[in-house]
């Protein structure tokens, strides 16, 4: 069978996989998703009023004809990005595949169409609600890395400077540290089940993104089908997060987000 044929098979398919699975598996969160995705991160991670975990994952290639460096990112190699949202339970919330290599998780996620939903509140999220044993209303949040900007809806933890001598933003990059890693995990087992992630795509970036798109329905079907993964996080005691091969978001977030991350931070501490 020539390669022009399997390519053309390949993609058939991946696009009859995503047009069939996505509505089931990884449909629009609706209003109470977003509250069970909440529940699962406070009863599995002790994280609350958490919507998820967002990362990017940089899907190896072979460098694209007349590309230039924009496929080049900072890991010196060609990629396109797989940018995720998780829940509690390792599963795609919401994909975002194809950006180029050398731009960063938080350019990504703010040219992303849930940014654009979150941001402009139209997508119906958990209405503000205390913390456990507090008093002050407190937004649902996404939970990332140092390299995406600090927003309302979007908790980062403190620079590694910034909690030397201050025991209580400590517990609240170890808390976020622990609850975040789903998605780090997540991108594991989609690798493990299926290992084309291990080593750089033959196929041309359409491809590769019909491939990927995919790859991330059966990773949320095979969830469903099987009763559990066993996942050993390495990081999760780690009290300052993970910062390796990180570059820091520097943008300066306005005060209404300080506010929010200082809630989280009163609630770890007590």
């Amino acid at each position: 069978m020539g390669i022009s044929t399997v390519s053309s098979i390949v993609s058939e398919v991946c696009e009859a996989i995503w047009k069939v699975l996505q509505p089931i598996y990884i449909p629009v969160p609706t209003l109470q998703t977003w509250e069970q995705i909440s529940e699962g991160f406070y009863t599995i991670w002790g994280f609350p009023n958490c919507l998820g975990s967002i990362d990017g994952k940089h899907i190896t290639i072979k460098s694209p004809p007349n590309s230039g460096s924009m496929f080049y990112c900072y890991k010196n190699k060609f990629s396109i990005v797989l940018l995720a949202l998780v829940d509690a339970h390792y599963k795609f919330i919401y994909i975002d595949v194809g950006s180029y290599g050398k731009d960063s998780d938080s350019t990504i996620f703010e040219n992303s169409t849930l940014y654009k939903l979150v941001k402009g509140r139209k997508m119906e999220l958990p209405a503000s609600k205390p913390l456990p044993g507090c008093e002050n209303p407190t937004p649902h949040v996404f939970i990332g890395d140092g390299g995406f900007r600090l927003e309302t809806f979007l908790m980062r933890p403190f620079t590694r400077e910034s909690i030397i001598n201050d025991p209580d933003k400590k517990k609240f990059n170890r808390a976020l540290s622990r609850a975040r890693v789903v998605v780090e995990c997540a991108f594991g087992i989609l690798a493990q089940k299926f290992r084309i992630f291990l080593r750089p795509f033959e196929t041309d970036i359409n491809n590769t993104v019909k491939v990927v798109k995919a790859a991330a329905c059966l990773h949320n079907y095979l969830q469903d089908m099987e009763s559990a993964y066993v996942y050993e996080n390495q990081n999760s005691t780690n009290p300052l997060g993970a910062f390796v091969s990180i570059q820091p978001n520097r943008h300066r977030a306005n005060n209404e987000a300080f506010d929010v991350r200082q809630n989280f931070v009163n609630y770890f501490k007590s």
